[in-house]
């Protein structure tokens, strides 16, 4: 059931960031996307922590550690004026999301390795 949960807010997490990237900031639009994104990315993280095919937590685990701590480092840096710092928080968790699935998805021990091939 949790790889459900995951997948679930993964995808959408997925599609969103991108689209976030693409935007100009700071409009109400980023800003709508972006809150959203966060609320998604926080639950892909804290649901692939319960998601151990080895019976165990493994490397890729880091990433969602990454992400509980870079989302919440991200929204109070934006609220604080820091525009830099956000970027490099919200940037950073994208792309470990994206390194994350990749991994996901070519590890041949991983549920997702099964769906693909």
């Amino acid at each position: 059931m949790d790889i459900y949960i995951h997948l679930l807010a993964v995808i959408p997490s997925l599609v969103l960031g991108a689209i976030n990237l693409s935007l100009e900031k700071g409009t109400l639009t980023h800003k709508r996307i972006g809150k959203a994104w966060a609320v998604l990315m926080l639950i892909t993280a804290i649901s692939s922590l319960f998601i151990t095919p080895t019976g165990s937590l493994t490397w890729l685990h880091l990433f969602s550690i990454l992400v509980i701590v870079c989302i919440p480092v991200g929204v109070i840096s934006i609220r604080k004026g820091n525009i830099k710092r956000h970027t490099h928080c919200m940037t950073g968790a994208y792309i470990g999301t994206v390194i994350s699935a990749y991994f996901a998805v070519v590890t041949p021990s991983r549920f997702l390795y099964g769906v693909f091939y």
